[in-house]
C-alpha cells in the first residue's frame, strides 16, 4: 500500500513538473513563432500590455495617454497601461526577477538608450530580435543607418527600435550675441574671456552636462579619436586630455569662477532666464520653442550648434524578455513608432519631439508638414540638425570620461 502511494505521488509530481515544463515550452513557443507584424497583431487581440518609461515628462505622457492608447484600442483591441518609472529601477525590477529565475513579469515594453540598453543587453534582459517584426521600422526608418545599427556604441542587433530623435542644442539670447553665436569651442572661450561669469554648464553626471564635456572632447580631440581610444581609463586621459586642459582654460571665466556648478538643466535654465548667464542647453532639439511657448525664454532667444556638431542620439523601444504578451508589446512598439502618432508628437501639444525617421522614406507632404511645425520657433533647420550631428561615444567610455572630469578639472 505504501509502494504504491509513493509511486502515484512520485507519478503525480512528475506530471505536474511535466506541465509546468510544457506550459513554460508553449509560452516561449508562442514568443518565438512570430515571424511576422501581422501575426503579432493576430496574437493580440484582447491582451493588456504595458508600457514603461520615465513619468516625469507630461506632454510624453500625454501623448501616450491621449493618443496612443486610444489608437490601440481603436485599431487592435489591445489595453494599454502605462506605469511612470525611471529606467533604473526598470532594470533594477527585470535583474531581480531574473535572479529569482521568474520567466514572466509585469513590464512588456520600456523606453531605453545608451548605458541603460548596454546594461540590459549585457544581462540578457530584452527579447528579440524585434526590428524585423516591427512594421514601421522597416516602412519608415533608415533601416541601414547609424542610429539603426549602434545605441552609443553598442551593437543593437535588432533588439531595440528608435523611438525619437535627441542632439544636444545650445540656447542664447541674440541680444546677448551681437557677433554671433559662438561656432567652436575656441569662439566659446573667446566669448568666456570677454564676459566672464556669464556662462556655466551643469556638472557630470547629470545627463546633459556630461553629454557637453564630451561635445567639448569631441569638438577638441576629433570624435573619430575618443571612438578609436581604448576603454582603459589611463590610455582614454592620454586621448581626451585636450578636452580636459580646454575645460580648465575655461574654468576661471565661468560662473562662481568654475568653483560650483548647477546641477540640473532645470537650474541652468532658470539662471539663463533669470539673466544670471547667457547660455542654456539641452538634449531636445525642440527646448527653445518649449521654453518661448511658455513665456520662460525671451522672443530673442534662439538655439545654435558648433560648425564640427554636436552629440546626438537616439532613444528606443525594447521589449523585456520576461514580457507575457509579447505579440502585443510588438504591437505597441509599431504603434508607438508609426507615422500618424509621430506626427502628432511632433507637435507642440505634445512636446516638438523630432520623429526617427529616414526623410527620403516620407512623402514631400510629411516632410513639409514637419519643417511647418519648427518653424518661427528659435530652431534651426531639420537639415542643418541632421548634417552637424556627431554619434554619441561608446556607452563605456562615458562614465571613465565623466570620472576623469571630475578628477582633472573639478578637483584641479
Amino acid at each position: 500500500m505504501k509502494k504504491w502511494l509513493i509511486g502515484l505521488l512520485a507519478t503525480g509530481m512528475l506530471l505536474s513538473l511535466t506541465g509546468c515544463k510544457t506550459n513554460e515550452t508553449k509560452e516561449e513557443q508562442k514568443a518565438e513563432s512570430i515571424t511576422t507584424f501581422s501575426q503579432a497583431v493576430t496574437e493580440a487581440k484582447g491582451e493588456t500590455v504595458t508600457f514603461y518609461g520615465f513619468g516625469g515628462d507630461e506632454k510624453a505622457n500625454a501623448w501616450v495617454d491621449e493618443v496612443v492608447t486610444p489608437a490601440m484600442k481603436e485599431k487592435y483591441d489591445i489595453t494599454v497601461k502605462r506605469i511612470p518609472m525611471d529606467i533604473d529601477q526598470i532594470l533594477n525590477k527585470l535583474t531581480t526577477e531574473k535572479e529569482a529565475g521568474a520567466k514572466e513579469g509585469d513590464i512588456d515594453v520600456m523606453w531605453i538608450n545608451g548605458e541603460n540598453f548596454y546594461t540590459a543587453k549585457q544581462a540578457k534582459l530584452l527579447y528579440g530580435p524585434i526590428t524585423d517584426k516591427v512594421e514601421s521600422f522597416e516602412k519608415w526608418m533608415d533601416v541601414d543607418g547609424h542610429n539603426s545599427t549602434y545605441d552609443f556604441g553598442v551593437k543593437i542587433d535588432g533588439y531595440e527600435v528608435p523611438y525619437g530623435s535627441a542632439q544636444l542644442v545650445f540656447a542664447g539670447d541674440s541680444e546677448n550675441f551681437k557677433e554671433g553665436f559662438p561656432k567652436s569651442t575656441k569662439e566659446l572661450l573667446d566669448y568666456a574671456k570677454a564676459n566672464p561669469g556669464k556662462l556655466t554648464y551643469t556638472a557630470p553626471p547629470e545627463f546633459t552636462g556630461s553629454a557637453f564635456v564630451r561635445n567639448v572632447i569631441c569638438d577638441i580631440v576629433g570624435y573619430d579619436k575618443v571612438e578609436n581610444a581604448s576603454s582603459d581609463k589611463d590610455a582614454l586621459y592620454k586621448v581626451i586630455k585636450p578636452g580636459l586642459d580646454y575645460l580648465n582654460q575655461l574654468k576661471p571665466y565661468l560662473w562662481q569662477e568654475g568653483k560650483t556648478y548647477p546641477t540640473t538643466t532645470a537650474e541652468l535654465d532658470q539662471m539663463f532666464a533669470a539673466g544670471q548667464v547667457n547660455m542654456s542647453y539641452s538634449y531636445s532639439q525642440m527646448h527653445v520653442a518649449e521654453k518661448r511657448k511658455e513665456n520662460e525664454f525671451k522672443p530673442t532667444t534662439e538655439s545654435f550648434l558648433f560648425d564640427k556638431g554636436t552629440i546626438a542620439n537616439q532613444s528606443y523601444l525594447a521589449i523585456a524578455e520576461t514580457s507575457k504578451v509579447k505579440p502585443a508589446a510588438l504591437v505597441l512598439i509599431n504603434e508607438m513608432t508609426s507615422e500618424s502618432a509621430q506626427l502628432k508628437k511632433a507637435e507642440a501639444e505634445y512636446g516638438y519631439s523630432i520623429p526617427p525617421f529616414d526623410s527620403n522614406k516620407l512623402s514631400k507632404e510629411t516632410n513639409q508638414k514637419l519643417s511647418d511645425l519648427y518653424k518661427n520657433q528659435g530652431l534651426l533647420s531639420l537639415e542643418e540638425m541632421q548634417e552637424k550631428q556627431i554619434p554619441e561615444v561608446q556607452a563605456e567610455k562615458i562614465p571613465l570620461i565623466e570620472t576623469l572630469w571630475k578628477e582633472h578639472v573639478l578637483h584641479e
